[in-house]
């Protein structure tokens, strides 16, 4: 195909242009819209939460119409509508109502863009990580650029900012191949399929309890941070160097993964989940801080790419799309999800000592994936 790379490259670096602002700076735009902490948890958790349905729920028709790419459109074209809607919302219940919506239409993408990526690249010489890494240097780019331009100005700029990069994305898709697979038809029940299998579903519980922990942080990292006197500017740099590390693990862990296998990156993930959130619990010092976030490269970095390659080596063709929504459903919706739901609460009683409640997550992450270490060699049935 024509220029497949920067193609694909390109919805990377789109849609964490969105993930990239959302991330570290939208709980700054619920606070000044005067939420509390317990409802910033609740309304970042909402659009997280959509994935444990939604996100399954739509790739399954995908998998059953064999579509991809214009369904991606459609729910781009979704999701700019209602969160063009934040706009006009203020109370606590219309702010509810639109995130449901928005994280509804927001689902299913980034399940269906890996699926996409995947089929492009099978048999291929492209290495998934390397196109994946374009994403985390969107990311890092929007969360730390980002942090000098929110420096002195209204936090309104948060929500143009977001609303332009979905904009953006609806354009990187446009470009992407229009990859197919087989329809199922009425008969394929490729979820329930899945949701049957014993090692997918200690895949599942894997994932869940490994993103889940990095609920408090990607939820109250930044007002943490900011109510401890950094910069907003500090704070971009501290998101971006955790993602700095991710990228070059992207481009390393490809051999990592094809010498320890893919529950064994899950395994890494999950002890150093251990690791990095015993460590903020204390708030450490700027020296210790600025070295933990080096870890991201692990709990998260390790724990996508052995995910991708578990799915990659396990899961058909013909049910691809729905096994990677739900891992998106059990790591982002399920996992870091729920744990939102309940983060801010915790917040409240113990501010940055609520990190510790963090690591029974990685704790059970860590059990889950050795279990699943033992099963890896199983096939998932097609």
């Amino acid at each position: 195909m024509t220029f497949l790379a920067p193609r694909l490259s390109s919805f990377y670096i789109a849609i964490f242009f969105v993930i990239g602002c959302m991330m570290p700076y939208w709980p700054v735009w619920l606070q000044h819209r005067g939420m509390t902490g317990v409802e910033i948890g609740i309304l970042t958790a909402i659009p997280v939460l959509g994935k444990v349905v939604f996100s399954p729920l739509f790739a399954s028709l995908g998998d059953k119409l064999g579509e991809r790419k214009r369904l991606m459109l459609l729910f781009l074209a979704s999701s700019f509508f209602c969160f063009a809607l934040f706009f006009v919302a203020h109370s606590f219940y219309a702010l509810f109502i639109i995130s449901l919506l928005y994280g509804i239409s927001w689902a299913p993408l980034m399940s269906f863009g890996d699926n996409v990526t995947l089929l492009a690249t099978r048999g291929g010489n492209i290495q998934y990580g390397r196109l994946r890494l374009w994403g985390s240097i969107s990311f890092i780019v929007m969360s730390f650029g980002f942090g000098f331009v929110l420096e002195g100005r209204d936090v309104g700029i948060i929500y143009w900012t977001i609303l332009g990069a979905i904009a953006l994305t609806f354009l990187a898709t446009l470009g992407l191949p229009d990859m197919r697979a087989m329809p199922l038809g009425r008969t394929g029940r490729p979820v329930r399929t899945l949701l049957k299998d014993r090692t997918f579903q200690i895949f599942m519980a894997t994932v869940a309890c490994i993103h889940g922990s990095h609920a408090l942080y990607y939820g109250f990292a930044t007002l943490h941070w900011r109510a401890q006197d950094y910069s907003d500017a500090f704070i971009g740099f501290l998101w971006a160097e955790g993602v700095v590390a991710e990228v070059v693990f992207f481009i390393f862990g490809g051999r990592i993964g094809d010498r320890f296998g893919a529950a064994s990156l899950l395994v890494f993930a999950a002890i150093a989940c251990v690791v990095r959130w015993s460590v903020l619990a204390n708030d450490p010092d700027v020296i210790v801080l600025c070295l933990v976030q080096i870890l991201h490269a692990l709990t998260f970095g390790a724990m996508h790419l052995g995910a991708m390659n578990f799915i990659s080596r396990t899961v058909s063709v013909d049910f691809s799309a729905t096994a990677q929504s739900l891992y998106g459903a059990s790591a982002f919706g399920v996992g870091a999800g729920i744990s939102l739901l309940f983060v801010g609460y915790f917040y409240e009683l113990f501010s940055g000592g609520a990190f510790f409640i963090m690591t029974l997550l990685g704790i059970f992450g860590t059990l889950c994936g050795l279990v699943l270490r033992q099963r890896e060699k199983c096939h998932i049935p097609a």
